[in-house]
């Protein structure tokens, strides 16, 4: 194995000048620094990624935590944190699995950013400090090395509301997640206040409860619609992917959509705008979103923790469902 010693001898210079050159140091000159890089690269010199992040105290990893790979919300959002990721020239980890909070605890890597509701608040306050900052997406956690990137479920739900109000729609239902997403919640509880500001209806018996995906979205609407003779004209969903499922069952019951009970979803993933109807939705730039995170995170670990959150733009997609 070629060592930095090799190095140092093939370009003439001392191992501790080899060292200086490798690791960009400024107390060499820029002659005797190309000198010993291109004497690294003739012979082949790797250096080794550990023991330098070890003498650095640094990983250069950041880690990104996510409840699961299933589903499109994801891609987009995680091409965003990669992209910051890789401009800062570190490398991202990402994990979809509670119990590798250990990456955490031992410090595998330099910072975290958190999209995943299985891992507990308690925990993610005990890892987190200076050395080990931490941006989360899916709560609001109040702690010192801990920012909050959250989408912006109040100003979304006031939007896909306020078209119902504008079309005449007086009478909602509602689509809801989990209730262990904090996002979900967050989404029915600015509905309910959107429609009470709008003065319109909403009883609870109309909110419907599946887990976020299509096929819980069906299952869920169907059993709705069969238990139900009665029903409001129009439904807002907490996310696209469930008023899709919704659509089918709605469908299968043959009831029209908007005729007899009109669709509004949240996300705008990808396929919304190509089924029949295409589903009006509220539209989260993803990309954009997982860039704000990943900046935020970066700026966290150049110790600047004062400065002011950047708001995400987002807009309504009326198509043809509501």
């Amino acid at each position: 194995m070629v060592t930095l010693k090799d190095v140092a001898k093939k370009a003439s210079v001392s191992v501790s000048t080899a060292s200086y050159a490798i690791n960009g140091s400024t107390l060499i000159t820029e002659e005797t620094k190309n000198k010993v890089l291109k004497a690294a690269e003739e012979i082949g010199y790797r250096p080794n990624g550990m023991a330098k992040n070890l003498k650095k105290n640094k990983t250069e990893i950041i880690g990104l935590f996510i409840s699961g790979f299933t589903g499109p919300f994801f891609n987009e959002m995680i091409e965003g944190i990669q992209d910051v990721v890789i401009e800062k020239g570190y490398e991202l980890v990402v994990c979809a699995s509670v119990d590798k909070h250990r990456l955490l605890v031992e410090k595998h890597v330099d910072g975290a950013i958190i999209l995943n509701y299985h891992m507990d608040d308690a925990l993610l306050s005990a890892v987190a400090h200076q050395k080990m900052p931490l941006v989360v997406m899916d709560r609001d956690l109040q702690h010192p090395f801990i920012q909050n990137v959250l989408l912006p479920n109040d100003r979304g739900m006031a939007l896909a509301v306020k078209h119902f109000a504008e079309t005449g729609v007086k009478d909602l239902g509602f689509i809801a997640g989990s209730t262990e997403s904090y996002d979900g919640e967050a989404r029915l509880e600015a509905f309910e206040r959107a429609v009470a500001d709008h003065g319109l209806n909403f009883d609870r018996q109309h909110l419907i409860r599946a887990d976020f995906t299509e096929e819980s979205g069906y299952e869920a609407m169907k059993e709705y619609l069969q238990s139900h003779t009665e029903y409001p004209r129009g439904f807002v969903s907490a996310n696209d992917e469930m008023a899709l499922g919704a659509m089918e069952a709605i469908q299968e019951k043959g009831l029209h959509i908007p005729g007899d009970l009109a669709l509004v979803g949240f996300d705008d993933i990808y396929i919304s705008k190509f089924v029949s109807p295409s589903l009006t939705t509220v539209n989260i730039p993803r990309k954009t979103w997982g860039e704000m995170a990943a900046r935020t995170l970066f700026r966290m670990l150049d110790e600047n923790l004062e400065f002011e959150e950047e708001e995400l733009s987002i807009s309504l997609k009326v198509r043809h469902s509501g």
